[in-house]
Order: structure tokens, then C-alpha cells, then sequence
């Protein structure tokens, strides 16, 4: 369950200040009163959901189903030598010949 979901049980002793309009404040104080919500736990909960749903998406790539399949059979595939590759590595010095 994500955390915005649930009251956080943490270590409450840093501080988040933001300046915002009058405008956006009552909106805000009345979106927490809706939902019966402090103004701080209201505005806790939103901005944990957004940075989450955020990190999810930083750790998701999606691609067309196509793509990831011919992704998974060159994944299969027996390996291909790569001449130039294996030129540059062995000039480095510093390759392990495979037996």
C-alpha cells in the first residue's frame, strides 16, 4: 500500500514550507476540509501521492509490444561476435578470453 495512502508513522521533524496565493491557500483549506483532512495532512497525502506516482513512472519504460519482443529474442539469441569490438578490447589490454 503506498504511503500516501496511509497517515505516515514517521520521524516528524523536518519542516516543508511553500508560499503560495491566497487563492490557491483557500482552495487548498477547502479541499482538506471536503475531505476531512488537516490542511497538513491534506497537502502531505497529495504531494506524497505525486512524488510516487512520479518515481513510478521513472522506474517504468513502456515500449510497443513489437519492440520488447524482438528485445527478448535478441536476448535469446546465441551471442554474435563483434569483430571491431573484440579488436578495440584486445588493443585495451585488459579483455578475458572466453573458452
Amino acid at each position: 500500500m503506498s504511503r500516501a495512502s496511509n497517515t505516515p508513522a514517521r520521524d516528524n521533524r523536518c519542516r516543508l514550507e511553500v508560499r503560495i496565493s491566497q487563492e490557491d491557500k483557500n482552495l487548498i483549506e477547502l479541499a482538506a476540509r471536503a475531505s476531512r483532512e488537516t490542511v497538513t495532512g491534506f497537502v502531505l497525502h497529495a504531494a506524497l501521492e505525486a512524488a510516487e506516482d512520479v518515481m513510478r513512472r521513472e522506474q517504468m519504460t513502456l515500449v510497443p509490444a513489437d519492440f520488447f519482443d524482438e528485445i527478448i529474442d535478441s536476448l535469446d539469441a546465441p551471442p554474435q561476435r563483434n569483430e571491431a569490438l573484440a579488436r578495440a578490447a584486445l588493443e585495451s589490454g585488459e579483455t578475458t578470453q572466453r573458452k
